[in-house]
């Protein structure tokens, strides 16, 4: 398996932590280098991260790359994707992912000195990721989404998503008691320390 992305790509986080905790084997391709960023382009029409290529099978979204791993290595101790939980669970990702998407933005405009109330459409952006992580907070039972008690693909998304915008400094996620607890608690897994952004 040859896993395009980089270190800091919270979407390739969810990709490296699930082959750390199932030990499947793979090759990350840094695309922050040159090199990398030109084989990705090469052939991925997308130029996004991750992409896969996994013998003559590849693949550019992180979500089916999860579902292409767990149909072919089985889920190990991780929650199954199917079952009575499947389309709450996929609300709690799409959530999740909508606010990671708004701070990635905010992040990189900051970075070009665009403030979120440099236009109507912005400023809506930075609200949603209010709303949704309000959401979230009430959607939590203690640290975890479902009664199971096992780590499934809505907290690994929620895991990546907060440590990213506490790593990033977009929102200070860290103060808030519910998920700093919540990135407390997951964040002493090794798994979770081992794919650290740096």
């Amino acid at each position: 398996m040859k896993l395009y992305g980089s270190i800091t790509s919270p979407f390739v986080r969810r990709i490296r932590f699930i082959c750390s905790e199932m030990g499947i084997p793979f090759t990350l391709v840094d695309t922050m280098t040159e090199a990398g960023q030109k084989e990705l382009r090469d052939k991925n029409p997308l130029w996004k991260v991750p992409y896969v290529e996994i013998d003559d099978v590849k693949i550019w979204d992180s979500h089916t790359i999860i579902d292409y791993l767990f149909e072919t290595k089985g889920s190990g101790n991780f929650r199954p994707k199917a079952g009575p939980h499947h389309y709450r669970e996929a609300n709690l990702q799409t959530a999740i992912d909508q606010a990671l998407d708004n701070a990635i933005l905010i992040f990189y405009l900051n970075k070009e000195g665009i403030k979120p109330d440099a236009a109507p459409y912005l400023t809506k952006n930075a609200l949603r990721i209010s709303s949704i992580l309000n959401y979230i907070k009430q959607e939590l039972n203690g640290n975890f989404f479902f009664t199971d008690g096992k780590v499934g693909l809505s907290e690994i998304a929620l895991y990546t998503t907060l440590d990213w915008i506490r790593f990033r400094s977009v929102l200070p996620v860290e103060e808030d008691p519910i998920f700093a607890g919540f990135l407390n608690f997951h964040g002493q897994n090794k798994s979770w320390k081992e794919t650290a952004p740096k």
